[in-house]
């Protein structure tokens, strides 16, 4: 059993917000902090992000937990408002994703002073608490695992940058170079030259093309950003809607 802890000396309480289309999920995360920690309640309870967005603007409190995924207003895009409009509020992502592409757009978020947290959900009852505990506290928790993908999106050797990413989508939307330049308001041999930055941090040569390649370079590299969660199929009929 943990041992009950009081934070009402950190932070003054209003109330908690929990987030997620899943019942079950925000019974199991009331319980646990209701059972751990003192003076969380009240609880307000939300099945998608809209509403989770309203309830933060009605009783302000200083903590909310979105799942990524939710009906109406996703985690992202609440979270995004929640931190502009009341960056005292700290945030914890609360999800089964662990995709990169996540984990970028949340990064870019954050602001450098804000309270943020990132835990999985299959972490342990002791990590969900500490990562409140922190949050609460003003500080971030962030999962290991979404450590590392920090630690690799940051990285000049592997880490894509916001150009190159942005054309990765481009061929992911199945744009030619001729296309994703005017998208991009650059010139096809800025692309290509995007395109052979990113093909050597996927590690795909770039040179020697021939009949006899095995495999189509654009459709390698997509094939490497699948896997290693930079693109997956929500977020990218996210980008396609999206007025660039």
């Amino acid at each position: 059993m943990y041992k009950v802890v009081s934070l009402t000396s950190e932070r003054s309480l209003l109330g908690i917000v929990i987030a997620d289309d899943q019942e079950r999920e925000r019974v199991w995360l009331r319980e646990l902090l209701s059972k751990n920690l003192e003076s969380l309640s009240p609880f307000y309870e939300a099945a998608d992000g809209q509403r989770a967005l309203e309830l933060v603007r009605e009783h302000k409190p200083p903590l909310v937990f979105l799942d990524i995924e939710m009906p109406v207003l996703s985690g992202i895009k609440s979270a995004e408002q929640i931190l502009k409009e009341m960056p005292q509020t700290g945030v914890i992502i609360l999800s089964n994703h662990s995709d990169e592409i996540f984990v970028r757009k949340l990064w870019k978020l954050v602001p450098p002073d804000g309270a943020f947290g990132y835990v999985l959900k299959d972490s342990t009852d002791q990590q969900v608490i500490d990562a409140t505990k922190a949050v609460l506290s003003g500080d971030c928790w962030i999962h290991p695992r979404i450590q590392r993908i920090i630690r690799r999106t940051e990285s000049g050797a592997t880490g894509l940058t916001e150009a190159e990413f942005e054309v990765l989508i481009c061929i992911a939307l199945g744009f030619t170079d001729k296309a994703t330049a005017k998208r991009l308001y650059i010139t096809e041999k800025a692309v290509q030259a995007r395109l052979k930055c990113l093909y050597t941090k996927f590690g795909i040569s770039s040179k020697g093309a021939s009949d006899e390649d095995e495999y189509n370079h654009r459709c390698r590299a997509l094939n490497i950003a699948f896997r290693r969660g930079l693109i997956n199929r929500a977020e990218l009929t996210d980008w396609e809607d999206q007025a660039w």
